[in-house]
């Protein structure tokens, strides 16, 4: 079964946060609290999208963070890249078997591999495609933050 980490759960949901109100600023704290998650995590999240490109960290007293890119240019495949790494559904479907850590022992007789590769690159090009703006557009009013208090 496919199936997104804990982590990428959240990671959708804060940027969607962000995506619905591109122009605020958002707090760790702020956040935190609205979502009920722990405050550690939502800030090795925004730090690691910030890496990525995907947040602008703005520091000072009305600091926070903020989308750096339009949601129409952030796929649900950069998101998920960013939290759990490269999608791939068994280690020899990487389209660069070099990235494979140890060569499988059935390589000689295998049938799946070439299957494999294609269910995982029609996976990748569907996240691929699909944007943080769509993703969005159905979803549920925002939560009012729990505080004011920029960090």
């Amino acid at each position: 079964m496919i199936r997104f980490s804990k982590m990428a759960d959240y990671g959708v949901l804060l940027l969607g946060h962000f995506a619905r109100q591109p122009e605020a600023l958002m707090s760790t704290t702020d956040l935190a609290e609205t979502y009920h998650m722990p405050r550690t995590v939502v800030a090795n999240l925004l730090k690691e999208f910030c890496k990525a490109g995907l947040l602008e960290s703005r520091r000072g007293l009305h600091g926070g963070y903020l989308l750096d890119r339009a949601p129409e240019e952030i796929s649900l495949l950069d998101i998920l890249s960013v939290v759990d790494g490269p999608v791939q559904l068994i280690d020899c479907a990487a389209d660069d078997l070099g990235s494979v850590g140890e060569a499988c022992e059935y390589e000689d007789v295998c049938l799946s591999r070439s299957p494999m590769v294609t269910v995982n690159r029609r996976i990748v090009e569907f996240l691929q495609g699909l944007t943080l703006a769509e993703l969005m557009a159905d979803s549920a009013p925002i939560p009012s933050l729990q505080s004011s208090t920029p960090e």
